[in-house]
């Protein structure tokens, strides 16, 4: 039983991640003007899921490490104030319990600023440590929006899982037994299901934000380095033809020399200090020697 449930616990965490993974690359492919099916939203993930839990798996146990030394300390604080019920007993508890609200804070500085890590891994490939550096750069001014999405969807998440839950209590509670049971919890994980998204979309908007904000990036060069096509505009009304008698002559316009179009277009790239290598704009780290690039307002 015990290894059952290990086995259980590590396929829930896989499949939430490759879930949260799905929705990540679907709302990326909608915002940039495409058009998400299954295959584009599972396939890069299924791939990188495992970078997904490492990466998780790395911020979890570095900030539960802060949080536990700040709890640790917070108790060693009580212990001093309760042993040396003194002035300077009271004043080293003082102290050091300020020191544990300090390492407290950090704690939840960590937690905070590895929000992106999701979207960092999935959109620019970055894995491991490097996609929580990245996350924590891009998460530097954006502290104050990531709590409101927290409180937004803490509070849309509990209205709609009482809408489900609710309904789900009165007929348990009117009818015991196993198929009201059954049924009760149904709704409840229904409720669960649709208030899940929430965080994961607002998070990835909050991504394309930064990214636009902090480096001034074009979202027609991102979407052309994710190979996302834009739908098609609809085409303009066609309009009645001029009478010849009213048709004004075309005036040639005066020629100019066309220069070769480039292999890839302009703005796209960027090149890498280190080794000289097209790093894409979509991209924040060279692919062939890992050095960071730094971003700019790309060129027409």
């Amino acid at each position: 039983m015990a290894v059952a449930l290990v086995l259980f616990g590590l396929a829930y965490i896989w499949l939430y991640f490759v879930s949260m993974g799905a929705l990540t690359r679907s709302v990326s492919e909608r915002f940039l003007g495409g058009t998400p099916t299954i295959r584009t939203a599972y396939a890069p993930v299924l791939r990188r899921s495992l970078s997904l839990v490492w990466a998780y798996l790395l911020i979890t146990v570095t900030g539960g490490a802060v949080l536990g030394a700040g709890v640790a300390i917070f108790f060693t604080a009580f212990f001093v104030a309760q042993q040396f019920p003194t002035t300077g007993g009271y004043g080293a508890a003082v102290g050091v319990g300020l020191v544990s609200v300090v390492v407290l804070l950090l704690a939840v500085r960590i937690f905070l600023r590895s929000f992106l890590v999701t979207q960092v891994i999935l959109i620019e490939g970055v894995r491991g440590w490097a996609a929580f550096r990245r996350s924590w750069a891009l998460m530097r001014t954006c502290l104050t929006k990531a709590v409101l999405i927290l409180l937004f969807s803490f509070v849309v998440a509990f209205v709609i899982s009482l809408l489900f839950s609710f309904p789900a209590g009165l007929v348990t509670a009117s009818n015991p037994g196993w198929p009201t049971a059954i049924l009760g919890r149904l709704l409840e994980s229904v409720g669960q299901i649709l208030s899940a998204p929430i965080v994961m979309i607002a998070f990835t908007l909050l991504y394309y934000d930064s990214r636009i904000r902090q480096e001034a990036f074009d979202l027609e060069m991102m979407a052309r380095d994710l190979r996302v096509a834009p739908e098609r505009p609809a085409p303009a009304p066609i309009r009645s033809p001029v009478p010849a008698a009213q048709a004004r002559p075309p005036v040639a316009a005066p020629s100019k020399p066309q220069a070769a179009s480039p292999s890839r277009p302009p703005g796209t790239s960027r090149v890498c200090p280190q080794c000289g290598a097209q790093v894409p704009n979509i991209l924040s780290t060279c692919a062939k020697c890992h050095t960071p690039v730094p971003f700019g307002p790309a060129t027409r």
